[in-house]
């Protein structure tokens, strides 16, 4: 049986059912688009979830970790502006159809609607509290109904009866005396998908294809019953969500609830309608990402070569350039006299009154004579203040206006500048082949292939904070901003914990977490000073080292002096500080790869790539994939480009069978650990 890849009514339903209890009092973070899915980032009472559309078959909640572009396209932006921050009043179903409708806070009067149509190659629009389109992905007319910005907003024309309150006597009314096959018939008068209008027919035992007109009573009040059957499944039936598996292992739809057309079919249980939709589009999505990722790597791995090629035509280029105007330059300065007298020859000639075609004569009469000097003369070029003279069949324009040293030194600058500029075109091609050897490492890694999307790993509490494990297995929490020390103070800070910082502001408040009350090692102290000093304000004024300090949690307080005013995220310490000096600012960022579990496939192995980061003892304890920066005010690298070069070190480091989990290191997961300012790879990392 051919693979369902769009939404049915019924799935519909029962997927809106689920959206409406999670998302309900949520609220949008931000909209994103990857190829024709549109992503909703929704911060709701279950936590974050990402609601993904595909406007021509589906919607639902994913776990799955999708690519996200980085330059959104105007209509996101606009999108954007206009449903960052709004609350989610709901989520329903219009009527039966396949239209489902996300109703919104609005800042003014009234509420707004996210509208998502799945027919008609699909739309998602946005409609105002007086049913006006504010924004839509595509602007259409049909026949009943037209979708312009500005423009009323009109639903579709639905079924005259209403599919929950049709009864028996309405359901003879639509199917006797038809000239259509009954399967066809059910589809178009109760607009159900074909799969549901065959299941209709198949629970009532009637060929799918016989017409309407032969069908008689008895068989219409079977087909009824099992109408009723479905219905009544929908309406009050419990979700049994499964994947329907082929004979070969191929998944060919996704579905709510049993119906008897699978009923020989291996089925995928799932614990939800939307976990069971999430697995199976995945998999169609991916090739849909896949596809166009691989073209684009393409096409810049072909346009870096060509920007290769005209580099090292360059190269050569000023390589010629540069030995040229220093030979020539020698012989200048090697026949300095003798060219320094034709100068004053020509300049002479000219205080006494001779013409310029005079001087020329004279001195093609003396190079046929073999003077000293004249044998290299071609000729006078008055109007540029100039004459010719040929050196080993190159030309050489020499200016009247200068000393002969100062012609000849200016011969020989032009060597020194083709030189500078072959130093830069060889670091360049240095760079173009770097970039052309990282995007084939990103080609393999694609064709190499992992051909699903990966569902990411849930973070755990401490996560959302600077964070690391010592060598000796404490736990070690730093805050990213003044909310964020706030919170550790305020929340996650025991009378066990260690507490660090620098004597100066701007640096994160550093626990050390001991939960089990043990003897804090002297290796964890010194490791959460590393970590403070790298995280401090150290790092982005470019200091080596810097001193650190730690206290025990009586010892720090959030209530200032009588009569004065604390600032977030700073705080009062008492009593004696222990001091270590001289702590270095140094970061070692490593790899590592977490096996998650596949729930619809047991036999497949998945290493999701995980970024830890510390001081290096630390993190080369837990893993053999790392890199060491530290700080440095004359690096040219933003932490954009330090992010994607610690990437590129990964994927030709690992080993060829994890490369292509690495392809799926996030950037954003980089720059998360990267400290604020400057940084330099250290060079023996």
């Amino acid at each position: 049986m051919k693979s369902s890849t769009e939404f049915s009514n019924f799935d519909v339903f029962a997927i809106v059912k689920e959206l409406d209890a999670i998302l309900r009092d949520g609220s949008i973070s931000n909209v994103y688009e990857v190829q024709d899915l549109l992503i909703l980032k929704i911060n709701t009472n279950f936590g974050k979830k990402n609601l993904i559309i595909k406007r021509d078959s589906r919607i639902n909640i994913t776990e799955y970790d999708y690519p996200i572009p980085a330059f959104p396209n105007q209509y996101i932006r606009t999108l954007r502006k206009f449903l960052k921050n709004r609350q989610v009043l709901g989520v329903s179903q219009y009527k039966l159809d396949r239209i489902i409708i996300i109703e919104l806070t609005n800042r003014g009067e009234g509420t707004w609607k996210f509208v998502i149509e799945l027919f008609n190659k699909g739309n998602f629009l946005l409609v105002d509290h007086n049913n006006i389109i504010i924004i839509a992905k595509k602007y259409r007319k049909f026949k009943d109904r037209t979708i312009l910005a500005k423009k009323e907003y009109n639903f579709p024309s639905s079924q005259q009866k209403d599919f929950f309150l049709i009864n028996r006597q309405d359901f003879m009314a639509l199917f006797l005396s038809s000239d259509n096959e009954i399967v066809r018939d059910i589809s178009r008068k109760l607009k159900l998908s074909g799969l549901y209008s065959e299941e209709l027919c198949k629970r009532a035992k009637i060929n799918k294809k016989e017409l309407g007109k032969n069908l008689s009573e008895d068989d219409i009040n079977k087909l009824y019953e099992s109408f009723k059957g479905i219905r009544n499944q929908l309406l009050f039936g419990s979700i049994d969500a499964h994947i329907i598996v082929d004979q070969t292992g191929n998944e060919i739809n996704v579905l709510p609830f049993e119906i008897e057309i699978f009923k020989e079919y291996e089925r995928v249980k799932y614990p939800s309608f939307n976990s069971a939709v999430d697995d199976f589009y995945s998999k169609i999505d991916y090739e849909s990402i896949k596809t166009p990722k691989d073209q684009k790597i393409k096409d810049q791995i072909k346009a870096q070569k060509k920007i290769l090629e005209n580099q090292q035509e360059y190269l050569e280029e000023l390589k010629m350039k540069k030995e040229k105007y220093y030979k020539i330059g020698d012989f200048l300065y090697a026949n300095f006299i003798n060219f320094e007298k034709l100068l004053s020859v020509i300049l002479d000639a000219r205080k006494k009154g001779y013409s310029w075609n005079e001087i020329n004569t004279k001195l093609q009469q003396a190079k046929l004579e073999g003077l000293d000097g004249a044998e290299f003369f071609e000729k006078i070029l008055p109007n540029m203040n100039q004459f010719l003279i040929k050196i080993n069949g190159n030309e050489v324009y020499i200016d009247l206006r200068k000393s002969f040293g100062e012609n000849a030194n200016l011969i020989y600058s032009k060597g020194k500048k083709a030189e500078k500029k072959l130093q830069g075109t060889v670091k360049a091609i240095t760079d173009t082949k770097k970039k052309i050897e990282n995007l084939t490492l990103e080609k393999g890694s694609i064709e190499m292939g992992i051909d699903f999307l990966i569902r990411k790993p849930k973070k755990k509490w401490y996560e959302k904070f600077r964070w690391f494990n010592s060598s000796d297995g404490f736990l070690i929490i730093g805050g990213r901003d003044a909310t964020s020390n706030e919170i550790i103070f305020k929340k996650y800070l025991n009378s066990n914990d260690l507490i660090f910082h620098t004597n100066f502001p701007g640096s994160p408040l550093v626990v050390i977490k001991n939960p089990n009350n043990q003897v804090i090692t002297l290796e964890a102290i010194n490791e959460a000073a590393t970590f403070v000093a790298s995280y401090s304000r150290a790092w982005k004024e470019g200091w080596g080292v810097v001193d650190v300090f730690y206290v025990e949690p009586t010892q720090i307080t959030k209530t200032p002096p009588s009569g004065e005013y604390l600032q977030k995220g700073s705080f009062i310490i008492s009593g004696k500080k222990n001091l270590i000096k001289n702590v270095k600012t140094e970061l070692t960022i490593g790899l590592k790869f977490i096996e998650l579990d596949d729930r619809s496939n047991e036999d497949r192995q998945i290493l999701f790539p995980k970024i830890i980061c510390g001081p290096e003892i630390a993190i080369k304890n837990q893993t053999d994939h790392f890199i060491t920066i530290i700080p440095s005010k004359s690096s040219s690298l933003t932490t954009g480009k330090l992010a994607k070069e610690i990437k590129a070190y990964f994927l030709r480091n690992v080993d060829k069978k994890l490369k292509k989990w690495v392809e799926l290191l996030s950037i954003d997961d980089i720059l998360l650990v990267l400290p604020s300012g400057s940084s330099t790879i250290k060079s023996d990392a």
